[in-house]
């Protein structure tokens, strides 16, 4: 506007000067305010553009054409269409504004043409469009590109959330639940809903939604079999879809609560496993945010399937554990309950018919055994031990049982006991226990002596238990090879639980020169009392 300013007092304006300025400063006034509709407008129907473009050659028609102030003025509707539209925009508007201003030049009679100033700004109203239209694609290529950066800083934002998040689930219900509130809360979303796969049984359940509704069914698992509805179809297919009227799951509370919405369905996967089935509400799911969310899902997917991963590693080493826990306890227990009742048959039948009553006492004493078999059976089961295992019943235990073993000769035990035994908790004192039985039992039935020797120490730290004898030995790598005595395995379950709870043990013996074994254990727990 400052060239018109500077040229009131043109004379070749159709009407005053004042008046022209006056109506420009209006329309300059009119976009100034209402700009953000004027330009909405605009991109939404470009052909409103030549309502400025028409308003432009007429300022220059009524001012003096191009002897015009108003000729920068004239290419404000140009320059527009090339920063909205790029060159495509420039070229348009340049190729429309061309004819019109030809006319408003031709116009005016009271101003001569000049060929010379004509063709100078004709080529400005090709030109500077054309250059204002690159710095103009360079923007609209810098606010793309600032977009997607702002898309993808968004979308780690959310990943560092929820993985931070689900560092701190304590189970499998937690991730679920974390997983969800990160869709819904971050995304946007206005519900959503996971299930996961069962690997073990290969089924699908423990349903939730997010936000938590009270009109939500309880629902049973469901095996993984493509007629089981089109949610269990798409997870097999790993195949995202929306949907659209179909029956989702073979469960007709489920499935009519999930018929009230209509959802984007996306299957979770941890590589080449089946983790669970996703769904998100899909009102206001644009390409931006399917994008994101497909990142989340698949975080989600990593997390909810090392969880599982982690549960079902737990629950195998679980069974296992207990599996080997049994197995050592009926070694210790029933099997030398069996064998001391077996070598007693034996006897017995060597004694009939000359020793009757012998025979009958025997018997007697079988019958006590085999209860006590008994007894132990059911105590392995249930992992039934007496809390009030103290030193004096741990002798006590110990002689009864290795007299049963090695009947009818009879094996002492000399005990030899340092420290406090009952501050032991149960679980330490069982495990003593078991080792000194067992140490005990091999001594008594093979080493040939008629006593061994138990030596314990117990301190705020360590437990030290020495089993010995004067027998006739034995070589440690055969007695531990499986392959050679494969009945016999009680030195390696000594081993085993010695290991098992941290410690070491140590079996040192060779053929006639008798045998000792010693254990050492870390008291963890001489604090706790039972």
């Amino acid at each position: 506007m400052i060239p018109a300013l500077l040229m009131l007092g043109n004379t070749n304006a159709l009407i005053h000067p004042l008046w022209v300025l006056a109506l420009a400063l209006a329309i300059n006034g009119i976009v100034a305010l209402f700009n953000r509709p004027l330009n909405r407008m605009v991109i939404e129907k470009p052909i409103f553009l030549s309502i400025d473009l028409l308003f432009s050659a007429f300022i220059l028609a009524i001012s003096g054409g191009s002897h015009s102030p108003y000729y920068l003025y004239a290419l404000s509707p140009l320059l527009a269409g090339a920063f909205f539209f790029q060159v495509r925009g420039a070229l348009t508007a340049s190729l429309l504004f061309t004819p019109l201003f030809i006319f408003a030049n031709t116009y005016n009679p009271q101003t001569p043409s000049d060929a010379i100033v004509m063709a100078t700004q004709l080529s400005g109203i090709w030109l500077l469009p054309l250059l204002f239209a690159y710095p103009s694609t360079l923007l609209k290529s810098v606010n793309q590109a600032t977009d997607e950066l702002s898309a993808a800083h968004r979308q780690l934002e959310i990943i560092h959330d929820l993985t931070v998040l689900l560092q701190a689930a304590p189970d499998l219900i937690s991730v679920q639940e974390r997983v969800l509130g990160a869709v819904v809360t971050d995304l946007g979303f206005s519900k959503a809903v996971v299930a996961m796969v069962d690997p073990t049984h290969e089924e699908i359940g423990g349903w939730l939604v997010y936000p938590r509704e009270d009109s939500f069914p309880q629902t049973k698992a469901l095996s993984l079999k493509s007629e089981n509805g089109e949610v269990i179809k798409a997870l097999l297919n790993r195949s995202s879809f929306v949907t659209e009227g179909r029956t989702l799951i073979q469960d007709p509370q489920l499935n009519n609560w999930l018929a009230q919405n209509q959802w984007f369905v996306m299957p979770l996967y941890l590589r080449e496993h089946p983790v669970g089935i996703l769904l998100v509400e899909e009102s206001g799911l644009t390409k931006e945010k399917e994008s994101t969310l497909m990142t989340v899902a698949n975080q989600a997917a990593l997390a909810l399937g090392t969880t599982i991963l982690c549960i079902d590693r737990a629950r195998r080493l679980a069974v296992e554990t207990e599996r080997n826990r049994i197995a050592r306890d009926i070694h210790d227990t029933v099997a030398q309950s069996l064998f001391g009742i077996v070598y007693s048959l034996d006897a017995c039948i060597t004694m009939l018919p000359q020793q009757a009553d012998d025979v009958k006492k025997e018997l007697i004493d079988l019958r006590s055994l085999a209860n006590t078999a008994h007894d132990e059976v059911r105590r392995s089961i249930f992992d039934l031990w007496p809390s009030a295992l103290n030193i004096e019943l741990f002798m006590a235990d110990l002689t009864n049982y290795v007299s049963g073993c090695c009947r009818p000769r009879t094996f002492s035990i000399i005990f030899n006991n340092h420290g406090d035994f009952n501050s032991l908790s149960s679980g330490m004192r069982r495990t003593v226990y078991r080792m000194a039985q067992e140490a005990l039992a091999n001594s008594a039935r093979h080493s040939g002596a008629q006593s061994a020797r138990l030596c314990l120490t117990v301190t705020d730290d360590e437990v030290y238990l020495v089993v010995s004898d004067e027998g006739k030995g034995f070589d440690p790598s055969i007695a531990l090879s499986r392959s050679q005595n494969r009945e016999h395995f009680g030195l390696h379950g000594i081993q085993e639980r010695a290991r098992a709870m941290g410690g070491d043990c140590e079996i040192n013996s060779q053929p006639n020169a008798g045998a000792r074994i010693m254990i050492q254990l870390p008291n963890n727990g001489h604090h706790h009392h039972a």
